[in-house]
């Protein structure tokens, strides 16, 4: 059985929807809740997992699409290209996140 042939393009959309997830998860922690009281916690442990988690998927989905171009299956679409910057995006989200939060501390 092999995968369909749009599995890197499926794979970076997913990932790049939970980075968004989390990079939203991060900022509402950071800026305006207060985790003691509200379960934080039990979230935080759930983030720090599923952050590497989706780093691989994204690393992967990068793969796959060389793979594929490299194969002659066909040049990057609109909407590959589109995922692509989408996913370097997401990847700077928490970064965006925690440097506001280090520049407000200050």
């Amino acid at each position: 059985m092999s995968l369909p042939l749009r599995w890197p393009q499926w794979m970076l959309a997913g990932s790049a929807l939970v980075m968004a997830a989390l990079t939203a998860f991060a900022a509402r922690v950071l800026f305006t809740a207060h985790p003691e009281t509200e379960g934080g916690g039990l979230l935080f442990a759930i983030a720090i997992v599923v952050y590497p988690i989706v780093l691989l998927m994204e690393a992967g989905a990068c793969v796959g699409l060389y793979r594929q171009g490299k194969s002659g299956v066909g040049g990057p679409t609109g909407r590959t290209q589109g995922l692509i910057g989408l996913a370097f995006l997401s990847l700077a989200g928490p970064v965006l996140v925690f440097l506001a939060y280090a520049l407000m501390r200050r």
